[in-house]
């Protein structure tokens, strides 16, 4: 997706390069996290997604990184 020119689904607005980013998921959430507290970031994990937004609307999509 790297150096492509992408419209907007949504609007046809050019898509900007934001890079990549992680995002943390899995681990616990509600009562289990609570009494699990710090360790509950054992069970997390990070994704990375390379983001892409709309310069007129700003709808972001999210790929995964090119090379994996």
């Amino acid at each position: 997706m790297k150096g492509m020119v992408n419209k907007c689904s949504n609007c046809g607005g050019e898509m900007v390069l934001m890079g990549d980013m992680k995002f943390r998921v899995g681990g616990y959430s509600g009562v289990g996290g609570m009494f699990l507290g710090g360790w509950n970031q054992l069970a997390e994990q990070t994704q990375t997604f390379t983001l892409y937004r709309c310069a007129q609307c700003g709808k972001v999509d999210f790929y995964e990184p090119a090379g994996r």
